[in-house]
This record gives structure tokens, C-alpha cells and sequence, in this order.
């Protein structure tokens, strides 16, 4: 289960993708044998949970795993999800360095959430080049939507969860869900995240699109978030920060003729996973 579909093919075949993918859970259990460092935030991988680890970086990837660790994206997830949810299996996410190209995913049969330092580095680079005044803190952003995203795969997978729509439009729902309440720090994740998708569209080749793909394309997912985002603002009146303005109906990503519906998409996202979730809630 694959987070961004990218601007460029870069997805290998699945069964490649899944041993790299054992190759980290083994790191996991051996976390001293492999050079890695386990989070103690989030809950034991043996029981109902979130944990975090890393592994020792190979072939660079030192500089993505240190910033991992100073921003803390996978332990404000684990601690967040884990936190307001019972959950009935352990779910792993893992830092680790991947074969060229591979992107964040998901894995059912380990249950396991792989975070590439490559792909760290990728979506900084992104940032830079667009001259972005905060590169590091919008990479941070992007990094933490793209963890609540895989999470939500891994709650549709361990709680039997099933969502009436298609499941990756639903895990950015999520993303959303979790981040948008959080204040100014995760509104401004939902608008890292919205610009990073609308730099892989502009760097999209036409040719490059598939429409039939799992996941919808880069520039819907762009204007998907920031349609989330007016919407709650909408919904719960402006209060001054820059994901909440009308900048974000730009004409261009959010159209005026789709913000208009965007309160009531925001609403039934929150009444979507009120109700997946109800039965799950600490509390």
C-alpha cells in the first residue's frame, strides 16, 4: 500500500518490495544486532500497538534517520494514534534505508510500516529546490501525513475496518482527520503535504499519469487537502493561521467552484471515521 504515486514510475513489483520489507522486521526483533535504536514512546511490538524504530543507515542515510529522530514525526503518530485507540495488533513503523526509489508502505503480512531515509531526502530536496523558506519543517509536515496515512492502512487491515470508498482516498482522509484538529502545527502538515503533492504534479509528464492507478493523481491529492482544510475553516470559523485563509482558493489547486463544497467534505470525513473509529476509543 503506496503513499505518493509520484511524478515519475518509481514503484517496483510487489513481491520485491515485500522482502525488503522482512528484511526490517528482522532488524526489529535484533534492533542491537542490526544497528537500529527502538523508540520506547509508543507500545511494545508484542502486544496491541505502535512502536518506532531505526535502523543503522547503509550507504548514507545517516543525516535522514538524525533528522528523524530530532523531529519525531513516527513517535507523534504512534503516540497520538496509539493514544486515543485500543488496538488489537501490534503495527510496527520502521526507519530504514530502501532500495532506490521506494516510497513509504504499508505491509499487511508483517504489519509493518516502512519509512525510507531516501525518501526523506527526497522531499526535502523537493523543498529547496522550490526555495521554500522552512524546509525542514515542511518536510517534517509531509512526513508526519505520510505516516498517518499508512496508519490508516494498517487500522483498515488490523481492525477489519471497512470504509465505503476507495481505501487510498480514505487513508488521506485520515491523514486529515488526525492532523486538521491538532491547531496550527497540523494544519500546516496538511498544507506541507498538499504542496509537496502539487510540486510532483508540475513535475509530472503527461504520459506519466495513470488515471486507473490505486491512488488518485498527485494533483487531485493537492487539491484534495487543501479542500479539507478551507472546509474546516469553514466549519469552524477562520482563526488567523495561513492554512486557513482564503489563499488557499488559489484557482489554480482549489477552485472556488469546489471550496464551495469543501465544508461539507470535511464533515462527513470527521462523520466517516467517527464512525469506523467509535468502537476502538480509549475511554
Amino acid at each position: 500500500m503506496l503513499h505518493h504515486a509520484g511524478a515519475r514510475p518509481r514503484t517496483p513489483g510487489r513481491g520485491r518490495r515485500a522482502s525488503v520489507v522482512l528484511v526490517a522486521g528482522a532488524c526489529v526483533a535484533l534492533a542491537t544486532a542490526c544497528g537500529g535504536t527502538r523508540s520506547q514512546a509508543a507500545a511494545s511490538p508484542t502486544s496491541g500497538g505502535l512502536s518506532v524504530s531505526y535502523e543503522a543507515p547503509a550507504r548514507g542515510g545517516g543525516a535522514e534517520r538524525d533528522f528523524l529522530r530530532e523531529h519525531r514525526p513516527a513517535e507523534k503518530v504512534a503516540e497520538d494514534v496509539g493514544g486515543a485507540l485500543r488496538l488489537r495488533k501490534a503495527i510496527a513503523i520502521v526507519g530504514r534505508s530502501c532500495e532506490k526509489g521506494d516510497v513509504p508502505e504499508y505491509d499487511p503480512e508483517t504489519r509493518r510500516i516502512v519509512l525510507c531515509y531516501s525518501y526523506v531526502a527526497e522531499v526535502r530536496s523537493m523543498f529547496e529546490r522550490a526555495h521554500d523558506p522552512d524546509p525542514a519543517g515542511r518536510t517534517a509536515g509531509v512526513l508526519t501525513e505520510t505516516l498517518y496515512h499508512e496508519v490508516a492502512h494498517a487500522l483498515v487491515d488490523t481492525l477489519g475496518l471497512a470504509p465505503t470508498g476507495r481505501e487510498e482516498d480514505v487513508a488521506d482522509q485520515f491523514a486529515a482527520y488526525r492532523l486538521i484538529p491538532r491547531g496550527p502545527e497540523g494544519r500546516a502538515a496538511v498544507l506541507a503535504a498538499a504542496d509537496n503533492y502539487a510540486q510532483y504534479a508540475r513535475e509530472s509528464r503527461p504520459e506519466d499519469v495513470d488515471l486507473g492507478a490505486e491512488h488518485p493523481p498527485d494533483a487531485a491529492r493537492a487539491a484534495n487537502y487543501r479542500c479539507y482544510l478551507y472546509g474546516a475553516s469553514e466549519a469552524e470559523g477562520s482563526d488567523g493561521d495561513a492554512s486557513s485563509d482564503d489563499d488557499l482558493v488559489d484557482g489554480t489547486v482549489l477552485t472556488e467552484e469546489r471550496a464551495s463544497l469543501c465544508e461539507g467534505e470535511y464533515g462527513a470525513l470527521r462523520r466517516g471515521w467517527d464512525g469506523l473509529l467509535g468502537p476502538y476509543r480509549r475511554g
